[in-house]
Parts: C-alpha cells; structure tokens; sequence
C-alpha cells in the first residue's frame, strides 16, 4: 500500500471514529440515560396471573382478588389483551393494548405506562366515568429503575406511577416490577389526601 493510501485511509477512520463520537454524544443529550420501555413493566401474554391481597382501611379487612390474562387478539394489526378480575366486577373485561407508544386501555387515548418511561415522566388521559364531564386524569412517574421491597418480595428494578382522578375523586399509586409487573396498589380517597382508602400487595404471579 502507497503512503498517499495509508493517510487516505487512517483519515477516513478518523472521520468514521468522530462521526460516531458525535452521534453518541447527541443520543445521550437527547435522551434521559435511565430511560426504559414502559412496557417492560407490564408483561403480557395469555396465561399471565397476579394474586392480590387487598385490604380496606375502614374495616381492615383482606380478601383475595386475580386478574388473569385470557385472550389475545388482533385489532387492525396491535395486539389487545383482555384482563378477567376473580372474583369479577362487571361482566367487561380490561382490555389492554399494546402499541408503540406504551400500555393503553383499547378503545381510549388512557396510557398505563408510557414509552420511553424515566422518572418525572408526566402525561394526562381523559377520564371515562360519567361523572368526569371530559376531565382529564394526571399520572406521573414517581420513581424509576429502583429497588422495592412488597410484602415479602424484593425486586430490583420498579416504577411507582401516581395518577390522580379528580372526576372519582380518588388518587393512586401503583409499583410496577420490571418484568413481573403491577406488584402494588394503593389507593386514596378523598383524592388529594393522604388518607388510604384500599391496599393491593402481589402474593403471588405467574408471568410467561
């Protein structure tokens, strides 16, 4: 090889190792490094279950409750799963979408969990209760990509997404485990207080 190639060629890396030097760079301005798919924090798949046990304040009293994945079917090219509660509460199951841009209730603009997720990640959906006259729930990421401990369960990495609905008058806080999922329900009423209206604790799951 000629010296006039070698300079060519060592020039040509050079530009090759800055470009990409660049591109790196602009990547990690753009985007939060503890970014991570929302729906990670939600798996689902036909055959997936999760075993509560809840307790209401007021009367301090347990019960157990299993929401189960069912069906899964093709709606215009996204996947829709349908979720049954045991012991069931209306005969409509709940019907989760999974697109590109997160977890969402099939047939609403509501995202459970968006894409990318990172802590301070803020969105709004609007409520579909009679009551709510078009307002619009806020969620909120509290916390992301920490270690949380339920019940007697460790889990390394978590979300905690608080949502607040004013039409119900009710405020939540829900911890997602990555990979597991929804592991914690907390529930507050009246909405902006800090009185605890019903606890959800996982006991156990079953995630494909």
């Amino acid at each position: 090889m000629t010296k006039i190639s070698n300079i060519f060629s060592s020039q040509c890396i050079a530009i090759i190792v800055l470009l990409g030097c660049i591109a790196g760079t602009a990547l990690s301005q753009t985007q939060p490094s503890n970014t991570k798919n929302g729906s990670s924090y939600f798996p689902l798949s036909v055959g997936n279950q999760w075993q509560y046990i809840s307790v209401r304040s007021s009367t301090n009293a347990a019960s157990s409750i299993k929401w189960s994945v069912t069906q899964r079917e093709l709606v215009h090219g996204v996947p829709v799963y349908h979720l049954w509660l045991t012991p069931p509460e209306g005969d409509e199951p709940l019907n989760l979408a999974e697109v590109e841009g997160g977890i969402l209730e099939d047939n609403t603009d509501r995202f459970v969990l968006k894409n990318p997720l990172h802590e301070g990640q803020q969105w709004r959906s609007t409520s579909h209760s009679l009551r709510a006259n078009s307002e619009s729930d806020t969620l909120k990421v509290i916390s992301a990509g920490k270690a949380c401990s339920v019940g007697e369960h460790t889990f390394d990495d978590c979300a905690i997404v608080r949502e607040v609905d004013e039409a119900n008058d009710i405020a939540s806080l829900t911890t997602y485990a990555r990979g597991v999922g929804p592991v914690k329900y907390v529930y507050f009423k009246p909405v902006h207080s800090s009185k605890v209206d019903t606890t959800l604790t996982i006991k156990s799951w079953k995630v494909q």
